[in-house]
C-alpha cells in the first residue's frame, strides 16, 4: 500500500526578507546623522584651529610693534662720527689732565705762583663794581687772559694796578685790551672788557658774546 508524503511545508514558501522598508529607513537616517555629527566636529576642530592661528598671528603682531617701538631706545644716539669725536675730546681732556699733573710734580706750579695762588690773587685784587666772567690760565707757564664788567669805566685802572700788587702775578703780561659799552641786558654793567695775554687770545670781544 503506498503512502503520500506531502513535501510542501509553509516555511519553505515564506518569502526571505533580511530588512524592512522601515529599518533601512532608519539606518539611513541614523547614518545621516552620524554623518551630520561628523561635520559638526570638523566644523568645531576647523574653528578652534582658525582662532589659534588668530590668537598667534594676533601676538606676533603685538611682538613686532613691541619691537618696533622699542628698537630707536636700542639704537646709539651717537653716530660713529660723533662717537669718535667723543673719545678725541675725552683723551684730549685726559691728556691735559696728565699735563696739570706733570707741572706740578715738576714745580712749576708752587704754592707761591701756581694756578691756585693767581686765582686767590685775582680774588684779593677784586673791586667793588668790578667782576670777571671768564678767565683763561695756560697750563704751560701761567699765562692769564681774562673777561669782565665793570659799573664804571674809571674803576678799571685801578683794578689793574691792584692786580700789579700781586706777587703771585708776578711776570704775568698782558699784550691787549679791548673794551666796549654794556648792552641793556647786561645791566648793573656800564663797560665790558677783555685783558688778553700773548699767545693766549679769547674770542672776539663782540656786542652779546
Amino acid at each position: 500500500m503506498g503512502q503520500q508524503v506531502n513535501l510542501y511545508q509553509p516555511i519553505l514558501g515564506a518569502e526571505k526578507r533580511l530588512f524592512s522598508a522601515r529599518a533601512i529607513g532608519a539606518a539611513l537616517a541614523i547614518l545621516i546623522l552620524c554623518m551630520c555629527g561628523l561635520a559638526a566636529i570638523d566644523a568645531w576642530r576647523t574653528h578652534r584651529i582658525e582662532r589659534s592661528v588668530d590668537q598667534l598671528e594676533r601676538q606676533e603682531g603685538a611682538d613686532l610693534a613691541r619691537v618696533a617701538h622699542s628698537a630707536p631706545a636700542l639704537r646709539p644716539t651717537l653716530t660713529l662720527p660723533q662717537l669718535d669725536a667723543e673719545a678725541r675730546n675725552l683723551s684730549a681732556d685726559i691728556d691735559a689732565r696728565e699735563r696739570a699733573l706733570e707741572i706740578m710734580r715738576d714745580g712749576k706750579a708752587t704754592p707761591a705762583t701756581g694756578f691756585a695762588a693767581r686765582l686767590e690773587a685775582l680774588a684779593h685784587g677784586q673791586l667793588d663794581g668790578i667782576w670777571l666772567s671768564t678767565i683763561i690760565v695756560s697750563s704751560s707757564d701761567g699765562r692769564l687772559a681774562m673777561r669782565g664788567a665793570a659799573t664804571n669805566p674809571d674803576l678799571l685802572p685801578a683794578y689793574l694796578t691792584a692786580l700789579a700788587q700781586e706777587p703771585a702775578l708776578d711776570g704775568v703780561n698782558f699784550d691787549k685790551l679791548a673794551m666796549r659799552r654794556a648792552l641793556p641786558g647786561e645791566a648793573p654793567a656800564q663797560v665790558i672788557f677783555e685783558l688778553d695775554a700773548p699767545g693766549l687770545k679769547m674770542a672776539a670781544l663782540e656786542h652779546g658774546k
